[in-house]
């Protein structure tokens, strides 16, 4: 880390994972650079947490709110939280969805713990970081079709859960011939042509959780 002799940051970190041994390992990496790191483990407890100004160093996996959703909802609030996804996947159209959501780091898991280091760094200074190993996959990535809007991901994490187009009219408070109008683009915009195809593509890319069901 750049930060020269024993000098602290005057920054308050939020640590949010699911793994709570992860999250104590991170936060234990951290604590001696900053002012103050606090410990989440899940969305709504983040939410409760953070302050203007924070740092959250976070993994796009919680379990009570799925993908990049809370990295969305924070980049939105506007009150200088800034936001360091510390996370194991690697696929380069997950990472550029992250740092187009509002992330400004982008740090994997199996890095060196020196990467998180100099991450939180750069981020403290106003600039963007990512792990050097994903610049290269980044550049040769293909054009990110997966831009989803809202009611897509609504459609896509329900049929992950295995809903029928009934029932996920039902819980959005749509039709069904607009559920299935959404279900259409989705496989036209991931170039696939079953649910099932769709659903595994969207969790291979770390789109949605795996819920262990399959439309």
């Amino acid at each position: 880390m750049r930060v020269p002799g024993d000098a602290v940051l005057p920054i308050d970190v939020v640590v949010a994972d699911h793994h709570r041994v992860v999250a104590e390992g991170v936060a234990a990496l951290l604590g001696p650079c900053v002012r103050s790191t606090a410990l989440v483990h899940s969305a709504a407890a983040l939410f409760e947490r953070v302050a203007p100004g924070v740092i959250v160093v976070g993994d796009i996996d919680l379990p009570d709110m799925p993908g990049l959703d809370p990295l969305r909802r924070l980049a939105g609030r506007r009150d200088d939280i800034r936001f360091i996804v510390l996370s194991g996947h690697d696929e380069p159209l997950v990472v550029q969805d992250a740092m187009q959501a509002g992330a400004w780091a982008y740090v994997l898991k199996q890095s060196p713990r020196g990467e998180l280091l100099d991450a939180l760094q750069d981020v403290v200074e106003g600039r963007r970081y990512l792990s050097p190993g994903l610049m290269a996959a980044l550049v040769n990535a293909p054009p990110p079709v997966h831009r989803l809007t809202r009611r897509q991901r609504e459609v896509l994490e329900r049929m992950a859960r295995g809903l029928r187009a009934t029932e996920i009219a039902v819980e959005l408070g749509i039709s069904v011939r607009t559920v299935e109008s959404h279900r259409q683009a989705l496989l036209d915009l991931f170039h696939v042509h079953s649910g099932v195809a769709l659903v595994r593509d969207a969790i291979r890319m770390g789109l949605i959780r795996d819920h262990g069901n399959r439309p």
